[in-house]
């Protein structure tokens, strides 16, 4: 007989399901491209959507062992749960400054609630005495934190609210979640959605509370609560039931990628404080005076051109003269020259004297202003002009396709060497024949493994020292636009964007390693339909296909530095990153031969004698 209810129930929970997802990505780029500076301002900015979203999708293969438990290995996926977990942290800094003092508050409040209520889950029983024991844990962990931070009122305050919502979130989580060996944590609809959008309402009315003039700062707080909360209440405590089973196997936190509830409960508690931040009209100001980082001189250049053609033909003037002083000012940075006088700011620059003496010109008359449209075109294309020279003497520092090709082929072969011996040492001595192997936990964790590991190394090396062995060897480093080294944001950014290779070397060449040394199973192997062969002619076969498919991603990104004018693959264009060349001192005693501008962009700007 059918329940028309339990029917209702789940009808509405699959489609909520199959939307979801869709709906809360919207909702974020909405949330850091329509109202960007706002949305920078609270640590949730593009950068973020970037990581979230196509980051996290790149990622999906990448899962780093953690720790042995009995005979199972813990792991973190990179896109399902490290990746929300780092922004949560980098946004929480911009929800409790200074980081300095209320990160380690946050951090270590919530590493004592998870460890204290993770005790009482494992040796506490029967059932309802081990609930009994999580909800006093998590009701008296966070005011005791708060009562030990309370010397710094205003770190005391916001860090104490959010250590609350957490630990609301976690305990929420707690009681609806389940622990099903085989299948990993479940929560059934509609409870998953309970605990995020309780948080997020929570921190629309709270946060303001703590934080005066500053509400926006809920969407934040509504991210992490929402992020950790499910975090310890399901993968941390729920996750010991699953340990017992007869058979050993891999536990990812955050297993099932952009479909996980690490992932999603974040982004559901963001969802709702968006919307309720909308609907209460609390406007879109930046929180903490935060300022928009200027646009790059060709950026600038785009502006100036679509304000002329709107009519704001002075205003065009003034963004072109901008864009110009930009350019001489980004040299001067790659170039590491001391700042310019004011007025001259291309002085100094290997350049004739003709650039020097126009961007003098072009400044005079945006000054000025003008209400011809041919003045302002005419200082559009000098602008244009300027900005070229610029990336002409920036060429010299831009590290080449072909170099940064070469680099990135030196770290996977300081990375795949060790995990190919790895490989064919577990293929050799694991029982089991091609399908015990395959689907043994060593097997998996190495292969994996090797994924998460190598995509960490991109990160700390660039963020440690700036550079790899790679790039190191071929004298090549990664700077932001500032030539700032690198914040940890960006290098998530740019570097994830490297795993769909470290995916395709990591399962295909782990295959290929399996064929090639396993000693001992079935002579024939069924594999995706098709009969292949123990040995090295299926080895070859498989080792072929992972070849041309990191070939075919090694065209596109050698494509796109090629194309872009400051030789940016994907990862640098989104992250806002360089590669440059290790400086090398640049004479100026004499100029550097620079493009000369055609006959319809003279030299001279409006006005000018010549």
């Amino acid at each position: 007989m059918i329940d028309p209810l339990q029917l209702a129930s789940d009808i509405a929970g699959n489609a909520i399901s199959l939307a979801l997802p869709g709906l809360l990505w919207a909702a974020l780029f909405l949330l850091a491209f329509e109202r960007g500076p706002f949305a920078a301002s609270v640590g949730l900015g593009r950068r973020a959507f970037w990581l979230l979203l196509p980051g996290a999708i790149a990622c999906t293969f990448g899962n780093l062992p953690l720790v042995p438990v009995t005979n199972d290995v813990l792991g973190i996926s990179l896109g399902g749960a490290l990746f929300p977990i780092l922004v949560g942290l980098l946004a929480f800094r911009q929800y409790a400054p200074p980081a300095a003092r209320s990160v380690p508050w946050f951090v270590g409040g919530f590493a004592a609630m998870g460890t204290a209520a993770l005790l009482v889950a494992i040796f506490v029983h029967p059932v309802w005495l081990e609930d009994v024991g999580v909800t006093v844990v998590l009701a008296v962990v966070p005011l005791v934190v708060w009562s030990l931070a309370a010397t710094d009122r205003a770190v005391a305050s916001r860090v104490g609210v959010l250590l609350g919502l957490t630990s609301g979130v976690t305990l929420l989580t707690f009681l609806f979640a389940s622990a099903v060996p085989g299948v990993g944590i479940t929560e059934a609809f509609p409870e998953y959605l309970l605990p995020p959008l309780g948080a997020a309402v929570v921190a629309l009315f709270v946060v303001p509370r703590v934080a005066p003039h500053a509400e926006g700062l809920a969407l934040p707080a509504a991210y992490v609560s929402g992020t950790f909360g499910v975090l310890a209440g399901a993968d941390i405590l729920r996750q010991p039931p699953l340990y017992p089973s007869s058979s050993p196997g891999l536990y990812v936190i955050g297993g099932a990628g952009i479909f996980d509830l690490v992932y999603l409960s974040g982004l559901i508690a963001l969802g709702m404080a968006f919307v309720g931040h909308w609907a209460l009209d609390r406007g879109w100001t930046p929180v903490g005076g935060y300022t928009e980082s200027a646009p790059t001189p060709i950026g600038r250049l785009a502006r100036s051109f679509r304000m002329g053609l709107r009519g704001d033909l002075s205003g065009s003037l003034r963004s072109a003269s901008l864009a110009g002083r930009e350019a001489a000012a980004e040299s001067r940075r790659l170039m590491q020259l001391p700042e310019a006088p004011p007025d001259r700011p291309w002085q100094g620059l290997p350049v004739p004297g003709w650039v020097v003496a126009d961007q003098a010109n072009l400044d005079a008359v945006a000054a000025e202003g003008t209400s011809s449209g041919k003045e302002s075109y005419r200082g559009w294309l000098m602008a244009r002009w300027l900005v070229q020279v610029s990336l002409h003497l920036n060429a010299r520092r831009f590290a080449s396709a072909f170099d940064r090709a070469i680099a990135f082929c030196l770290d996977l072969l300081l990375l795949t060497a060790p995990a190919i011996a790895v490989w064919a040492y577990l293929a050799r001595t694991l029982p089991g024949g091609y399908v015990g192997v395959a689907s043994s936990v060593a097997f998996n964790v190495a292969v994996y493994g090797y994924i998460a590991l190598a995509f960490l190394y991109f990160v700390l090396a660039e963020r440690w020292f700036g550079t790899t062995v790679g790039k190191r060897l071929m004298d090549l480093e990664v700077r932001e636009r500032s030539m700032s080294s690198p914040a940890l944001l960006p290098l998530l950014v740019r570097n994830a964007f490297k795993v769909p290779t470290l995916s395709i070397l990591g399962v295909g060449l782990g295959l290929a390693v399996e064929f090639l040394f396993i000693v001992s199973g079935p002579g024939d192997v069924s594999f995706g339909g098709v009969i292949l062969s123990l040995g090295a002619v299926t080895a070859a076969f498989l080792a072929v296909f992972v070849l041309v498919g990191v070939v075919l991603l090694g065209v596109i990104g050698f494509l796109a530095i090629a194309a872009t004018a400051e030789r940016q693959r994907c990862g640098d264009l989104l992250a806002g990153t360089w590669v440059v060349r290790r400086l090398t001192p640049v004479p100026t005693s004499r100029p550097v031969p620079v493009p000369t501008p055609a006959p319809s962009a003279p030299p001279a700007a409006p006005g000018s004698s010549g």
